[in-house]
């Protein structure tokens, strides 16, 4: 009886090290493809992290457009192929406001009888602007940096 108690304890005392460099192999390769998909999937959220705030950023462009044309009192619109003015042929003010592309940026340029008062960039990162006129409407199509066109009929 003794020699089967034996025999028993020797057959329930652990893993083989085939077992155990199995069990390492499986994880390993759980955990590297964890991994990677993780970082592939972290790499997606900057792309769109990115892309987003070019979005937001096109939207808070048109915004600050509309808001420039509903000042009012703007008397004249001149559609050039390059920029757009917008005059108040007010006798107090006597503002124009010009949106042109200037270095990579769309640029509201203000001036008073004839002399510049200030520059704002409205929005960067940008290739070009093209104005376009038909009948009444005029388009603003703005090119971004990867050839991408963003066009609003004003």
């Amino acid at each position: 009886m003794k020699y089967k108690k034996r025999n028993k304890i020797e057959k329930n005392r652990g893993f083989t090290i085939i077992q155990s460099l199995v069990y390492i192999f499986l994880t390993t390769i759980i955990l590297v493809e964890g991994i990677s998909l993780y970082i592939s999937v972290y790499k997606s959220y900057l792309e769109t992290q990115s892309l987003t705030i070019k979005y937001n950023n096109y939207q808070d462009f048109y915004i600050n457009l509309d808001n420039i044309i509903a000042e009012g009192n703007i008397e004249k619109i001149v559609a050039n192929s390059d920029n757009i003015i917008f005059s108040k042929d007010n006798k107090a003010e006597n503002i124009n406001k010009i949106i042109k592309a200037f270095d990579g940026k769309i640029v509201v340029k203000y001036t008073r009888y004839g002399s510049n008062e200030t520059i704002n960039y409205m929005l960067k990162d940008i290739d070009r602007l093209e104005v376009k006129t038909k009948k009444n409407l005029i388009y603003l199509i703005i090119y971004d940096e990867e050839g991408k066109e963003f066009i609003k009929c004003i």
